[in-house]
Protein backbone atom coordinates (compact mmCIF):
# COMPACT_ATOMS: atom_id res chain seq x y z
CA UNK A 1 0.00 0.00 0.00
CA UNK A 2 2.79 2.65 0.80
CA UNK A 3 4.54 2.07 -2.34
CA UNK A 4 0.79 2.39 -4.30
CA UNK A 5 0.87 5.63 -2.78
CA UNK A 6 4.52 6.63 -3.54
CA UNK A 7 3.87 5.63 -7.24
CA UNK A 8 0.82 7.65 -7.18
CA UNK A 9 2.37 10.80 -5.60
CA UNK A 10 5.60 10.66 -8.27
CA UNK A 11 2.58 10.23 -11.03
CA UNK A 12 0.70 13.03 -9.92
CA UNK A 13 4.11 15.55 -9.41
CA UNK A 14 5.40 14.46 -12.31
CA UNK A 15 2.22 14.98 -14.65
CA UNK A 16 1.33 18.29 -13.02
CA UNK A 17 4.36 20.01 -12.15
CA UNK A 18 4.59 22.98 -9.84
CA UNK A 19 8.51 23.95 -11.49
CA UNK A 20 9.02 23.80 -15.17
CA UNK A 21 8.89 26.42 -17.69
CA UNK A 22 5.47 27.05 -19.63
CA UNK A 23 3.44 25.09 -17.27
CA UNK A 24 0.18 25.28 -18.86
CA UNK A 25 1.40 24.10 -22.19
CA UNK A 26 2.94 20.62 -20.21
CA UNK A 27 -0.23 20.11 -17.74
CA UNK A 28 -2.13 20.32 -21.63
CA UNK A 29 0.63 17.91 -23.19
CA UNK A 30 -0.17 15.86 -19.60
CA UNK A 31 -3.54 15.74 -19.76
CA UNK A 32 -3.51 14.45 -22.93
CA UNK A 33 -0.59 11.58 -22.02
CA UNK A 34 -3.45 10.33 -19.40
CA UNK A 35 -5.71 10.35 -22.23
CA UNK A 36 -4.01 8.52 -24.29
CA UNK A 37 -2.91 5.91 -21.64
CA UNK A 38 -6.71 5.07 -20.55
CA UNK A 39 -7.21 4.39 -24.30
CA UNK A 40 -4.17 2.18 -24.43
CA UNK A 41 -6.00 0.60 -21.39
CA UNK A 42 -9.70 0.41 -22.49
CA UNK A 43 -9.39 0.37 -26.03
CA UNK A 44 -9.29 -3.45 -25.28
CA UNK A 45 -13.05 -3.04 -24.83
CA UNK A 46 -13.85 -0.93 -28.06
CA UNK A 47 -16.24 -2.19 -30.82
CA UNK A 48 -15.01 -4.72 -33.07
CA UNK A 49 -15.28 -2.32 -35.71
CA UNK A 50 -12.42 -0.03 -34.06
CA UNK A 51 -10.22 -2.41 -33.02
CA UNK A 52 -7.55 -1.73 -36.23
CA UNK A 53 -7.53 1.56 -35.50
CA UNK A 54 -6.56 0.75 -31.31
CA UNK A 55 -4.03 -2.14 -33.10
CA UNK A 56 -2.37 0.83 -34.95
CA UNK A 57 -2.28 3.24 -32.16
CA UNK A 58 -0.25 0.08 -30.22
CA UNK A 59 2.11 -0.54 -33.00
CA UNK A 60 3.00 3.69 -33.38
CA UNK A 61 3.46 3.42 -29.66
CA UNK A 62 5.34 0.44 -29.59
CA UNK A 63 7.52 1.97 -32.64
CA UNK A 64 7.59 5.12 -30.80
CA UNK A 65 9.49 3.70 -28.55
CA UNK A 66 12.15 1.83 -30.55
CA UNK A 67 13.01 5.17 -32.30
CA UNK A 68 13.31 7.41 -28.79
CA UNK A 69 15.44 4.56 -27.90
CA UNK A 70 12.74 3.05 -24.92
CA UNK A 71 11.64 6.52 -24.13
CA UNK A 72 7.70 7.93 -24.25
CA UNK A 73 7.63 10.41 -26.96
CA UNK A 74 4.34 12.52 -25.02
CA UNK A 75 7.00 12.66 -21.82
CA UNK A 76 9.62 13.79 -23.61
CA UNK A 77 7.62 16.49 -25.41
CA UNK A 78 6.14 17.67 -22.21
CA UNK A 79 10.13 17.39 -20.89
CA UNK A 80 11.47 19.31 -23.18
CA UNK A 81 8.63 22.09 -23.60
CA UNK A 82 8.99 22.31 -19.09
CA UNK A 83 12.60 22.35 -19.06
CA UNK A 84 12.71 19.62 -16.63
CA UNK A 85 13.63 15.59 -17.04
CA UNK A 86 10.33 14.33 -14.99
CA UNK A 87 9.39 9.95 -15.63
CA UNK A 88 5.50 9.73 -14.64
CA UNK A 89 5.95 5.62 -14.97
CA UNK A 90 6.23 3.77 -11.59
CA UNK A 91 7.18 0.64 -13.37
CA UNK A 92 10.12 -0.17 -16.02
CA UNK A 93 9.82 0.93 -19.25
CA UNK A 94 10.21 -3.10 -20.22
CA UNK A 95 7.25 -3.91 -18.41
CA UNK A 96 5.22 -1.33 -19.85
CA UNK A 97 5.96 -2.65 -23.32
CA UNK A 98 5.45 -6.59 -22.46
CA UNK A 99 1.96 -5.16 -21.30
CA UNK A 100 1.36 -3.38 -24.94
CA UNK A 101 2.51 -6.28 -26.53
CA UNK A 102 -0.08 -8.67 -24.21
CA UNK A 103 -3.08 -5.75 -25.33
CA UNK A 104 -1.71 -5.96 -28.93
CA UNK A 105 -1.95 -9.72 -29.37
CA UNK A 106 -5.02 -10.08 -27.92
CA UNK A 107 -6.55 -7.05 -29.87
CA UNK A 108 -4.97 -8.87 -32.99
CA UNK A 109 -7.54 -12.15 -31.99
CA UNK A 110 -10.00 -9.82 -31.84
CA UNK A 111 -9.82 -8.20 -34.83
CA UNK A 112 -9.78 -11.80 -36.16
CA UNK A 113 -12.53 -13.29 -33.99
CA UNK A 114 -14.74 -10.31 -33.69
CA UNK A 115 -17.21 -12.72 -32.09
CA UNK A 116 -14.94 -13.55 -29.06
CA UNK A 117 -13.94 -9.58 -27.96
CA UNK A 118 -14.46 -8.35 -24.90
CA UNK A 119 -17.10 -5.61 -26.59
CA UNK A 120 -19.68 -8.60 -28.23
CA UNK A 121 -19.27 -11.14 -25.29
CA UNK A 122 -20.25 -7.93 -22.65
CA UNK A 123 -22.61 -7.08 -24.53
CA UNK A 124 -24.46 -10.36 -25.19
CA UNK A 125 -24.56 -10.71 -21.60
CA UNK A 126 -26.31 -7.64 -21.33
CA UNK A 127 -28.57 -8.42 -23.93
CA UNK A 128 -29.36 -12.04 -21.88
CA UNK A 129 -29.87 -9.98 -18.59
Amino acid sequence: MDSLKKCSNQTLSSLFPNDVKNRPVVITINILHIIGVLVIQFGILLHPKYIKYYIIYLVLILVSYIILNNRCFMTEISNYIGGKNYNSLCIKLKDAKKILIVYLVIAIIFEVYPQYSFYTILSNLWKNK
